[in-house]
């Protein structure tokens, strides 16, 4: 794989073409960005900007129809799958607006799981889980399961999960969207504040333009582009 420079995420005159039947659908037209290594992005724009689009291809869940695009360092369009693979269990974490916890596991067992499957001990996994529950503000939820925590409080833990492979990229989509507005509030808090004193690189997407002022910067994007001063 080929590396280049020392920006966390740059694209490139990058697209996205899907084809529904013989319908083309243009989601990216020419995206070029590039996202500084440590900094809290937030991408706002009404559905069907490109904004979810644009964020499965930094985390690796699809791949450009041309273009470049370089994510801590490795030119994920010329990755071949076992690459993205790799690229998405150990630079980037994610966080969903449906926070996709497993209902039948604790907190921590939830926080813990991801390290499951990089060979790490148990030991450790759940030492690690432990921590970052502290550090999200639920020492005292890690025995609960999902059924049995808030909207916030499961968001929180989504976070914690996003965070325990020490990735250095946090893509979240919506991440206030299930829930209230004095929450959601506080989850961008918390974001910030992980951003800020872990400097892992933050890119969120959303429509809460309330929530994007928590951000270091705000790119816009309509119909695939990004919009003019963004």
């Amino acid at each position: 794989m080929t590396t280049h420079g020392r920006a966390a995420i740059r694209a490139v005159q990058l697209t996205r073409t899907f084809t529904l039947g013989e319908t083309e659908i243009h989601a990216l037209r020419g995206i070029d960005l590039q996202v500084a290594v440590g900094e809290f992005v937030a991408l706002v724009g009404p559905s069907g900007s490109g904004k979810s689009t644009f964020l499965n291809l930094v985390g690796g869940l699809d791949r450009p129809t041309s273009g470049e695009l370089w994510v801590d360092g490795v030119e994920l369009s010329a990755s071949k799958e076992r690459a993205l693979t790799e690229h998405r269990r150990q630079r980037v974490g994610f966080v969903f607006q449906s926070f996709n916890l497993l209902p039948l596991l604790t907190a921590l067992e939830n926080v813990a799981l991801p390290l499951m499957f990089v060979g790490v001990s148990e030991r450790e996994r759940l030492a690690r889980a432990r921590s970052l529950l502290e550090q999200v503000g639920l020492a005292d939820r890690v025995a609960h399961r999902p059924t049995q925590l808030s909207g916030g409080e499961q968001q929180r833990v989504a976070i914690a999960r996003a965070l325990v492979g020490r990735p250095s990229i946090i893509l979240a989509d919506e991440p206030t969207g299930n829930i209230d507005t004095a929450t959601g509030s506080e989850i961008m808090a918390l974001l910030r504040r992980l951003n800020q004193e872990q400097r892992v690189t933050l890119l969120v997407v959303t429509h809460d333009l309330e929530a994007a002022g928590f951000a270091n910067r705000v790119v816009r994007l309509r119909d695939g582009q990004i919009e003019a001063g963004a």
